[in-house]
């Protein structure tokens, strides 16, 4: 004799892993993006690094440029998880000139580092380069610190919560220890890091 389900009985969905998998990011909170100046010029006055940020003409280009701010930053998984519209481009600001004009075109650049002392140093330098206007030709979109391991200081906290402001669009992509063992995988990712690059593809203004 079969068994028949009680029909008064509370009914329980069945959750997926898709449905549930989700992470809090205890740097950022409930914030996926932070915004700060939109273009050079606009944030306070930012001591110009000595050294000039190396670029390099990429060529026709079309699409998101993601570019390592230090070896080892997390572009290749960046434009990985970006998708076809996304390409890697090396540590150099990227400018793409107009076979027509000869003059830039403006390509939207995602600058990626690492939330170590190296990472954080170069993000610095890099910032403070777009800052006083020395990196132009192509158009910073955001900025991605990815965390460098399980347990993040205070100094760095403060350093990484600080960088994010000073550029257009900064995002923050908590530590995942998964990735360790193999790429992240596009379409099992945590709901949280789906949202931030579904705003990372949209264009800013």
């Amino acid at each position: 004799m079969s068994a028949v389900s009680n029909p008064f009985a509370t009914s329980k969905k069945k959750v997926t892993q898709n449905d549930a998998f989700d992470i809090r990011d205890e740097l950022m909170g409930d914030d996926l993006l932070v915004n700060g100046p939109m273009k050079p010029g606009l944030s306070p006055m930012l001591e110009a690094p000595g050294e000039a940020w190396a670029v390099s003409d990429v060529g026709p280009f079309e699409g998101l440029a993601v570019m390592g701010i230090h070896g080892g930053a997390g572009a290749t998984t960046v434009a990985a998880l970006l998708g076809d519209g996304a390409t890697e481009v090396g540590q150099s600001w990227p400018i793409s000139q107009n076979a027509w004009t000869g003059s830039a075109w403006p390509i939207p650049v995602i600058a990626v580092a690492r939330t170590d002392h190296t990472g954080l140093a170069a993000t610095d330098r890099f910032i403070r380069s777009w800052a006083n206007g020395q990196l132009t030709g192509s158009q910073l979109s955001a900025l991605v610190l990815i965390e460098a391991g399980p347990r993040t200081s205070d100094a760095r906290k403060k350093a990484t919560k600080r960088l994010l402001r000073m550029v257009p669009r900064g995002t923050h992509i908590p530590w995942m220890d998964s990735w360790l063992d193999a790429p992240p995988d596009p379409a099992r990712l945590p709901g949280r890091i789906k949202r931030i690059i579904k705003l990372l593809n949209t264009p800013t203004p």
